[in-house]
Parts: structure tokens; sequence; C-alpha cells
């Protein structure tokens, strides 16, 4: 397996079709090499079954409760147990994860414990955050649920379902909610719960627009935007970065984050120049940073170098001024 295993966490409000995506996904051959854990609220095991219909595979079914508040602890240790099993051979080797959450689950505390993890840091990495949106309802959901507006701001990928039995009008809505609350973020379309396995598990910073279908136009300017984020309390800026990034900067700034944002911080993403010349990844999740990854893939120019912050209750000017410190070498 690779030195560090790439981790997407798949997330969505109640009803808005993680399970049935993910029973798809599994089925595809763009899929294979992925272990899935499917996390199940309940005594019943629907979610499991719902998914899996019964194929063998490496699908590991979390039975205690939300895994955002109770089973974090228990998804560390499912993750090492896996990794332990491959390596002895008893279970299929993997190239990636896929996790599945609760309809209500938080992104954040699954995230930060994962790049807390003694043991699992070391081998697993947040690659992407990815959120299903209900087509016909998802712009109910937006307004209504704060869990749904969090899952969405905090994503790298938007697929909106069930846009076959979706009026053009729910739709529209439900694209237009989505593009103002997170305009930054990748927007895909599956129908049926079908689509391509490769536009799912990019890499999570790679700033492309790729759709599997062409939206309705949301009509919304960015002022607009700007006001619905608002509204709701976050905040998000994409800060163009100028200079090389030092590794004494990049300490530095994290270290503010930290200390100035705090709970505040909801996600910090970019694929940014360091001073070796290298573009390397930078995620954050809340207070908790993987460490820079040099990427293996060729970066546009357009998405290159600007780092994207999003938070919540904050200001939007002091967030971006922070990261002035990148270029700045210690004395």
């Amino acid at each position: 397996m690779p030195a560090s295993i790439p981790l997407f966490l798949l997330t969505g409000f109640l009803g808005s079709g993680k399970s049935t995506l993910l029973s798809r996904l599994i089925r595809h051959p763009g899929f294979a090499d992925t272990a899935v854990i499917v996390n199940e609220f309940g005594e019943v095991g629907l979610d499991h079954a719902l998914v899996s219909q019964g194929e063998e595979g490496n699908t590991v079914l979390l039975d205690s409760g939300c895994i955002c508040c109770t089973l974090t602890t228990s998804l560390e240790e499912t993750l090492e147990a896996l990794y332990y099993k491959a390596e002895r051979g008893e279970i299929p080797r993997f190239a990636r994860v896929v996790v599945e959450t609760t309809g209500l689950a938080d992104p954040g505390p699954i995230a930060t414990s994962l790049a807390g993890g003694t043991f699992v840091s070391r081998f697993v990495h947040l690659a992407a955050i990815l959120t299903t949106l209900d087509g016909h309802q998802g712009a109910d959901h937006l307004a209504q649920f704060a869990e749904a507006r969090l899952q969405l701001a905090m994503a790298d990928r938007a697929i909106v379902t069930k846009s076959d039995v979706a009026t053009d009008i729910a739709l529209a809505k439900t694209l237009g909610a989505a593009t103002r609350l997170n305009p930054r973020c990748d927007r895909l379309m599956a129908v049926s719960g079908d689509i391509d396995p490769a536009c799912v598990l990019m890499y999570g910073l790679t700033g492309n627009r790729q759709r599997s279908a062409s939206p309705p136009s949301c009509g919304h300017d960015a002022s607009e935007a700007d006001a619905h984020l608002q509204a709701h309390g976050y905040v998000t800026c994409a800060v163009p970065i100028e200079t090389p990034v030092t590794w004494s900067g990049y300490a530095a700034w994290v270290a503010h984050l930290q200390s100035v944002h705090a709970d505040s911080l909801l996600r910090v993403k970019g694929l940014v120049t360091f001073e070796d010349g290298r573009v390397h990844a930078v995620q954050g999740v809340r207070l908790l940073f993987d460490p820079p990854r040099p990427v293996d893939w060729p970066v546009e120019r357009e998405v290159r170098d600007t780092m994207v912050l999003i938070a919540r209750n904050t200001d939007t000017a002091t967030l971006a001024a922070s990261v002035s410190l990148l270029g700045k070498a210690s004395a």
C-alpha cells in the first residue's frame, strides 16, 4: 500500500442519497482497491444492507452510534485493523478509504480525529470531503438545517443527487443555494446514484469544476453569494500567494490560525509553491493541519498559488491578512 492512503469523507444530510451513491460506486470497476467504512445509526444494519447488498469486500460496519460524536476512537481502531489485515493478507490491499457518515454528522471532528490519531495519521490522510445534496429538496435543507449548511460549507466536492426526479426549478434552486454557500467547491451531478468514480475520487484540491452533467444556470452574482454566506455566519476568501511559501512561514501561519481564529476556522486548502520550488497540497480542518504534501500531478496555473480559507463568525479581512505570514522566513 502507499505510504499514506487518501481518505474520502462522504457526508450529506439525512436522505440526501449517500447510501444510494455508495452502493453504485462500490460496484463500479473504477472503485476497485477501495476500503469502505459505513457508519450505522441504530440497532438494525439497514445502511450496511443498502450499501453492500450481501457482497463481500472491505466494508466495515460501525454500529455503536454516530461517528462524529461517539465513534471517533472506533473509527481509528477500524482503520488500524484494516491496515494490519491488509498487511497480513487477510483482505486485499486497498489504495484509498471512503468513510460514510450519518446524515447529521459534523465532518470536522471526524477529520481532526484522523489527523490527531497517533498511528492512523501516519498512514491515512484526508483527501477530500464529499457532500451529497438532494437535488429535489437540497435548497430547503440548506435553508432549514445548520447541519446541512455545515456539511456543504466544508465540502471540497458537492454531489447533487436525484437530478433524474427533481424538477428543473427545484434543481436550479438547489444548485443556486449550493453555489452561494460554497462557491469554490466542485459540483457534480449523479443520476440515480450513478456517477463516474474518477470524478468523485479526485484529490480534494484540484480546483476543477468537473461535472457529469451541465446544471442549469443559477443566476447569482458574487455580491449575492457573499451576502448569503454572511447571513449564515460563514466567511470564505481565496487569497493569492505572491511569493514561495517558506517552511518557517508556514509554521508561523498555522500557529497564528490556531491561536487567533481557533474554533471559528473550518477549512483551509490550497496548492502552493514552497521555497524548494515544488507545489505542495496544504489542507487543514478546524485546528489540525496535514503536513504539506508534494503533489504528483500537473497543476494548472489558474488553480495554483491560491489559499482558500473558510470560517464562521469571524472577520474576512483578518482571515485573509494571515496569509502574508506564509512568505516570511524566521529571523
